[in-house]
């Protein structure tokens, strides 16, 4: 068990070092039956499967072939990660984009770190994690990358924060992306709208206002700090009060039960709704006596 846990510490330090592989330090023919721990050696592009938990949605074809043309000049400069899954299979870990444009270069074998790591839980997190420290995901699919974290990892955002080197309050914000409306979300993901964007619409707290700020900031071509600007003056903006509307319906009820009351208390009755239930009944009276009926009235059962 010691000996796994040193395994996997390796295999993080390696992800999580900070610090570009050297090219002087990669083997120039090493193959997978020389592989012993943690190293780094060239495998069979056929023989890696994908990753499953790869938080990248979107794969620019123009970006991948120029990253193809790049390393049929110069080669694999950085090693993807991988771990070793059978006695002759390979499962990626990082470095889909990497993978993906060696196999438009038509390589057959790509440099790789193999790292000791079996269990499901450790492995969905290094992974997660190393590929949500990366530069170019988009906001939207780093928010979907810690949601993943947490709900299957079971971390909290305190854990999500100190492993991706963020703070909690940065979490908390790519979280709050989760909760917009679909189609802001999906203007996310296209880079229509910043991060910035984003977290000024989620300033409003209603799904139309939302929507319809971000109309505009794609109409108007609206900055961050404009939309800002916009954001607090509709927040600032006192809310109009609803008047309730009375239906010929309601009024022909409320002439029925005013009559039934000018019957009892003889005098005049006004029932003045304020919403579909409540409101005001108003009993008139004219001297002293005629309250003193009005009140006996009440009083009678």
């Amino acid at each position: 068990m010691a000996k796994g846990k040193q395994a996997l510490g390796k295999g993080l330090d390696i992800l999580f070092s900070g610090s570009e592989p050297e090219e002087k330090s990669m083997p120039p023919a090493e193959t997978e039956s020389q592989k012993t721990g943690d190293s780094v050696l060239f495998v069979q592009i056929n023989k890696i499967k994908t990753n499953p938990y790869q938080p990248r949605e979107d794969f620019e074809e123009i970006s991948l072939q120029e990253l193809a043309d790049s390393i049929k000049q110069k080669g694999v400069i950085q090693a993807i990660t991988i771990r070793k899954t059978g006695a002759d299979s390979f499962e990626l870990l990082s470095g889909e984009r990497r993978l993906r444009a060696a196999k438009i270069a038509g390589l057959e074998k790509i440099p790789a770190f193999v790292i000791d790591v079996s269990s499901k839980e450790d492995l969905l997190e290094i992974s997660l994690i190393e590929n949500i420290q990366r530069k170019d995901l988009n906001p939207l699919e780093v928010a979907k990358g810690y949601q993943r974290l947490i709900a299957e990892c079971r971390l909290k955002q305190e854990d999500v924060a100190k492993k991706v080197g963020k703070s909690r309050t940065a979490v908390t914000n790519f979280l709050r992306l989760l909760k917009l409306p679909e189609e802001i979300k999906q203007s996310i993901s296209k880079g229509e709208i910043t991060e910035g964007h984003a977290r000024a619409i989620l300033a409003i707290n209603d799904e139309a206002g939302q929507i319809n700020l971000w109309k505009r900031i794609i109409g108007e071509n609206l900055t961050v700090r404009r939309t800002e600007e916009i954001t607090k003056r509709i927040k600032s903006k006192p809310k109009e009060k609803k008047i309730f509307s009375v239906t010929n319906q309601d009024k022909a009820e409320i002439d029925f039960l005013e009559g039934k009351f000018r019957e009892h208390f003889g005098t005049k009755v006004k029932i003045k709704p304020k919403t579909s239930t409540s409101g005001d009944i108003v009993i008139e009276y004219y001297t002293a006596e005629d309250l003193e009926r009005i009140v006996e009235l009440c009083r009678k059962k």
